[in-house]
């Protein structure tokens, strides 16, 4: 909005400042409830520290965070400093678009003897001084395009800047094969989308079934998790694991035996609630500590159980936190397909952001984009916010704000962060390879324990990680990338910034890609042996899926299910009861028993099939041995891709995510509490889901409209009501 724009109103039921995730719920829910909203950010896109970007906007976030300082200044206690808390809440980024070793004909152009001779000059003559040099360079022998002429421009400008530390460092040189990276990169900018906090949804969790209540999932898209991977440090290896009924069954890694544990377990999670005798005594003890002590499961299949089906991000979880997690899983798995997750096309959280946005617009929020703010008015006698001034001069009013930390006054800011008494970050790596890490598995996410990986190889005493690191692996099909490339999202929680975020997921991207110049990660392929094996699978251009939709017709790759078509949890207990019957014939004959087959649901046409259960009541299938049938068996005897994979660009970056805990700080009380109409989201945490998010969601909307109905489901357009 220009400066010349102003609003015609200024009184609101809410404000809302921020389009991170948290807030777009919250304002699409009291929009709904037909409180007047307005939404203000000063970013030019939605989600906030759950955006997507392209190429470009990708690279301009990350040269705007590196670049502004997070140092504080004097400034009036009510100015809100939205760029500079931005920049606090990211530390140590660096980013690299990697040289391609296996060109012999790579030339280098080094920069050190032109940027020393114009150290002393602004940065603005610097960068022209630096970008004429590889100009002069390139263009002898390739014919520059618009694209090429900006990425040597963006080298020139990164190369120029001290201040963007790390990326700078590292070019001091750069070469031609780099520029036609770049120059790739940018072609293809619109064919990405990076998110900043990546994120899957549960098919059956707190968010799946909010879209699905209020009908905002039938405006978004989703493909289907294919394979979960855990990282074994005995054998040096990514195993994938056995994650459903079928993969039991197919798995070569467990025994008949630990099959039968493995069910058995599962059986007892689906009802958990209903047996509490058996792990009253473990509620507050570590997880692995109850799965081992009553089920006696060995260590394989309790990597399973822990990390491939229980594991939400949380290390420490006790036994309550370990079961609910199991269950949700189970409950997850058949309502799309043979997975529990579903991974929202066109990057995570912007998408989902959106979809809520529109929601609130719909019923009348207000949008405002790349709006600037300048201060808070607070009652101080009252202690009660008051009004929020843009950089107009206009003040806007409401009687509740809800806001991200970023947007706080100087004054709030102070007030959380004397009573944060334990920090806790999450470091990010994003990297872009040329093939999957994985084979012919092309949407996984794989899991390196806490304790499995030796961050410091070679040096005395080692340094193993203190926190499970997560690993998240895109394809074209979930239009994050084009066909040909495949994202890598790296992440782990770490308690402070004593390391970076290099320092934190190297070691685990080690274990999956060659690093170019790194002599400890995977051998990158040989020439040869890369041209001949195929870099992307078809597979990833086929349909996605929407919420709702019934299987298509003749479709084996991802068959999509209408609501009708969900399992209720006791149709679960009962096809885990025949698995498990299924194995115990299997180890008491020795010989394997016939999979009895899953019938297809019934298709969109009206044709219907049922599976019947020994009572003749007819059942559902567990799962859909029609997706992806081919690839489970197959994946689950191999580890990684047979052509490793070259990563072509790692952006590293730790991101804070700290909040006040109680018992707080000492001396924190003489500071001035916030108000009591305002009222503040918590960061991004770095668990797989958004049901953290969720939650909060849900509970500060009825904390503000206590009695009123959570995003009741949307009218169709036919309907008048609520219209």
């Amino acid at each position: 909005m220009a400066d010349t724009d102003l609003l015609d109103a200024t009184v609101f039921d809410a404000i809302l400042l921020g389009t991170g995730f948290t807030q777009t719920i919250v304002a699409a829910a009291l929009a709904r409830a037909g409180k007047s909203v307005l939404h203000l950010d000063e970013n030019d896109y939605y989600g906030g520290a759950s955006g997507a970007f392209g190429v470009r906007d990708l690279l301009k976030w990350a040269t705007r965070i590196s670049s502004t300082s997070s140092a504080g200044g004097d400034v009036n206690a009510d100015k809100i400093e939205f760029k500079r808390l931005v920049a606090r809440s990211y530390n140590n980024l660096e980013f690299q678009f990697h040289r391609v070793e296996t060109s012999s004909a790579d030339t280098i152009i080094d920069l050190t003897t032109v940027l020393q001779t114009h150290k002393d000059v602004s940065t603005e003559d610097r960068i022209k001084a630096v970008e004429d040099h590889i100009t002069a360079t390139y263009t002898t022998t390739n014919n520059p395009s618009k694209e090429s002429k900006e990425a040597i421009s963006s080298l020139a400008t990164w190369a120029s800047t001290p201040e963007l530390g790390a990326t700078a460092t590292q070019l001091q040189s750069v070469s031609f094969s780099q520029i036609q990276l770049l120059e790739e990169f940018l072609k293809n900018t619109r064919k990405y989308n990076f998110d900043l906090s990546p994120k899957l949804l549960y098919s059956r969790g707190p968010l799946t079934n909010l879209l699905i209540s209020s009908g905002i999932g039938k405006y978004l898209e989703f493909k289907l998790l294919e394979r979960t991977a855990v990282y074994e440090a005995l054998t040096d290896k990514v195993e994938m694991m056995p994650t459903s009924k079928e993969d039991v069954f197919v798995s070569k890694a467990l025994s008949l035996k630990e099959k039968r544990l493995l069910m058995k377990f599962l059986q007892f999670a689906v009802d958990y609630e209903n047996q509490k005798e058996v792990w009253e005594d473990y509620k507050n003890a570590p997880f692995t500590q109850f799965v081992q002590s009553a089920y006696g499961l060995t260590d394989k299949v309790l990597t399973a159980v822990v990390y491939a089906i229980g594991f939400d991000g949380n290390d420490y979880a006790t036994t309550t936190d370990g079961l609910k997690s199991v269950k949700v899983y189970l409950q997850s798995l058949g309502r799309y397909g043979n997975s529990a997750y579903l991974c929202p096309l066109y990057g995570v959280g912007s998408e989902l952001a959106q979809a809520f946005c529109r929601v609130s617009a719909v019923y009348g929020g207000i949008y405002m984009l790349q709006h600037g703010l300048d201060k808070h008015n607070v009652d101080k006698e009252a202690n009660k916010w008051q009004s929020v001034v843009d950089h107009t001069g206009q003040t806007l009013k409401a009687n509740q704000i809800i806001c991200s930390r970023e947007y706080l006054s100087k004054e709030m800011d102070e007030y959380i962060e004397a009573r944060t008494l334990n920090r806790n970050y999450v470091s990010h790596c994003i990297i872009v390879t040329d093939r999957s890490a994985f084979g012919e598995t092309t949407l996984c996410k794989t899991l390196f324990p806490m304790g499995s990986l030796v961050l410091n190889p070679g040096e005395t005493p080692e340094r193993k990680n203190k926190h499970t690191v997560s690993v998240l692996q895109m394809c074209g099909g979930t239009m994050s990338c084009p066909n040909d490339r495949y994202i890598l999202y790296v992440w782990a929680e770490s308690a402070n910034l004593k390391t970076d975020a290099k320092e934190d997921l190297t070691a685990a991207i080690r274990k999956l890609v060659h690093i170019p110049g790194d002599p400890l990660s995977l051998k990158a392929p040989a020439p040869a042996q890369a041209a001949a094996a195929p870099a992307a699978s078809t597979e990833d251009s086929k349909p996605a899926q929407h919420l709702g939709d019934a299987p298509a017709a003749g479709s084996e790759d991802q068959p999509r299910m209408s609501l009708d078509q969900e399992l209720d949890m006791e149709q679960v207990r009962q096809e885990i009861l025949q698995a498990e019957k299924k194995l115990f014939d299997e180890s008491e004959n020795n010989t394997p028993v016939p999979s009895r087959p899953s019938t297809p649901a019934p298709s969109s046409t009206g044709s219907s099939s049922s599976t019947t259960a020994a009572s003749g009541t007819p059942t559902k299938p567990l799962s859909r041995t029609a997706f992806q049938k081919s690839k489970s068996a197959a994946s689950l005897t191999s580890s990684l891709g047979a052509i490793v994979p070259n990563a072509l660009f790692t952006m590293f970056y730790k991101r804070a995510a700290s909040w006040p805990r109680v018992p707080y700080p000492i001396g924190s009380e003489d500071l001035k509490p916030l108000p009591e109409n305002l009222t503040v989201v918590r960061p991004m945490n770095h668990s797989l889901d958004f049901e953290a998010a969720t939650e909060e969601a849900r509970a500060i909307f009825e904390k503000l409209c206590p009695g009123e109905e959570f995003l009741p489901p949307t009218p169709e357009p036919e309907d008048n009501s609520g219209f």
